[in-house]
């Protein structure tokens, strides 16, 4: 370049020869020799190929059964160096930290525990000495090479999911991987593991059992999934003990809402009442991060496949609702407007049908939604309202419930003629109101107490008050009875 090179001289037939173009070789290329560097043309594949080359069908993967085996060993080493360094024994109980089996039925994890695997995930105290920073260099490493084989595990998976959506053939390697995945009972092992493994480990592993759970039916592994769920009640017990730990609560979350998309899945969950209770008081859980994870959990579990869980509110619906109840007469905010929200969703959804009218049937429940209603949140007053209107609008009104709505029905219409006053651009709230309103106003005694009652609310409650704080297993003070 530059003076290097002889400029042509004006008029010459000639000119010089231009310079050599410059090659750019790829640092990962090792076809290159060091003739091929001096002509003008490489024989080289483009960087992107050889990137792309290790994945798929490239050199470089190994058969799911190795990839499985040795997934399975680093999860056998885990285990080990967690319950060394906690001290356990391996007569003691089964922790989230543990594997026990795939037949295991699910025992709740105590905060000791709990406690023994946070200390044993956490890095040693300044000057332990080498034996500390021994452990925990080993526990990186069994991390690092369970996120190594995982994600060989996730890029054929994926792979085989972006075959099946645009249509072509599927070979059997991702088949393969989930045969070996399930048969080592690796979804267990590794949750009860996922606390005492990198943040980043964590991530893959979720995202395989997302990938896992989607690809079920491309793959025609419906039933294997189906049938490893319902054969290992521990899975989804060890997923919801997740939440008691704030590190795996994001995660775990995660791995419930994705069981959650398919219909086996649910079923399977909710065979077990014991697990769903659980993670109905983790709804209620210190964490605002935890309770608002657990909701949404819980909301699409019983939303996604409605025929399924409104097959199981009716079979369990006492003991559902007296805990779930209990969330709409807490303290927290949040967790009340959430318990709500869901609530109504549930039972405006003709889904639910059978479910709404054994609720509306109830009295106690009816008591709940008025001192709602006097709520200082007008948030929370807004809410309760669609729920109480579905009392009001119910034309077979149990005597007990139609007893307490005319009995309080002056003070409920002065309530609800105030109600919503920031609403005034909302017509279908002004309409709802009007409805309820009007059907109050109608509302007549019950045909075995028209004798002797009187629709006057102060007349109606000794203590003079019909809206004071109440529970689900106790009437208001001073509210009538049938």
């Amino acid at each position: 370049q530059g003076s290097s090179w002889p400029k042509p001289r004006l008029g010459s037939a000639r000119s010089s020869p231009a310079p050599p173009r410059l090659v750019v070789v790829p640092e990962s290329c090792g076809a290159c020799n060091a003739a091929s560097m001096t002509s003008e043309v490489a024989p080289c594949m483009p960087l992107q190929i050889f990137l792309r080359s290790g994945t798929g069908n490239g050199r470089r993967q190994r058969p799911p059964a190795e990839v499985c085996r040795r997934l399975a060993e680093n999860m056998d080493q885990l285990v080990d160096l967690v319950a060394e360094v906690s001290g356990g024994s391996g007569d003691g109980p089964t922790t989230a930290g543990t594997w026990s089996g795939s037949g295991a039925s699910p025992e709740p994890i105590s905060a000791a525990s709990d406690a023994g695997q946070a200390s044993a995930a956490e890095p040693p105290p300044a000057g332990g000495g080498a034996p500390g920073h021994g452990r925990e260099g080993l526990q990186r490493s069994i991390s690092e090479d369970v996120q190594k084989n995982m994600r060989l595990v996730l890029e054929s998976l994926e792979d085989a999911a972006d075959r099946i959506e645009r249509g072509d053939q599927v070979d059997g390697t991702a088949g393969d991987f989930l045969t070996h995945f399930i048969a080592a009972d690796l979804p267990v092992r590794l949750v009860a593991s996922l606390g005492d493994l990198a943040f980043e480990v964590r991530k893959v592993v979720t995202s395989v059992f997302s990938v896992i759970v989607r690809l079920g039916s491309g793959l025609g592994a419906d039933h294997q999934i189906q049938d490893y769920a319902r054969r290992t009640p521990r899975f989804f017990h060890l997923l919801v003990e997740g939440y008691s730990r704030e590190k795996t609560a994001t995660h775990c979350g995660m791995m419930l809402r994705s069981c959650a998309r398919h219909r086996q899945l649910v079923a399977a969950f909710l065979e077990q009442p014991l697990v769903f209770n659980r993670l109905l008081t983790f709804t209620s859980h210190g964490s605002f991060d935890v309770s608002s994870d657990a909701f949404s959990s819980l909301h699409d579990l019983l939303l996604t496949h409605k025929d399924v869980s409104a097959t199981f509110l009716e079979g369990n619906f006492q003991e559902f609702f007296r805990l779930y109840n209990a969330l709409l007469q807490t303290d927290d905010y949040v967790t009340q407007r959430q318990a709500l929200k869901l609530l109504s969703e549930i039972l405006l959804d003709r889904t639910f049908m059978r479910v709404m009218l054994m609720y509306i049937g109830e009295e106690q429940f009816l008591q709940i939604h008025m001192n709602l209603l006097r709520s200082d949140s007008k948030v929370i007053q807004f809410e309760a309202f669609h729920v109480f209107k579905i009392f009001v609008a119910n034309p077979q009104k149990p005597p007990k419930v139609q007893l307490i709505l005319y009995r309080n029905k002056e003070k409920l219409v002065r309530l609800l003629e105030t109600l919503g006053a920031n609403r005034q651009d909302d017509k279908q709230f002004a309409e709802d109101r009007s409805t309820v309103i009007g059907k109050l106003q109608a509302l007549e005694a019950p045909p075995s107490t028209k004798k002797d009652s009187t629709p006057t609310s102060a007349s109606a409650s000794p203590a003079g008050g019909s809206f004071s704080p109440t529970t689900a297993g106790e009437p208001p003070k001073g509210a009538p009875e049938a």
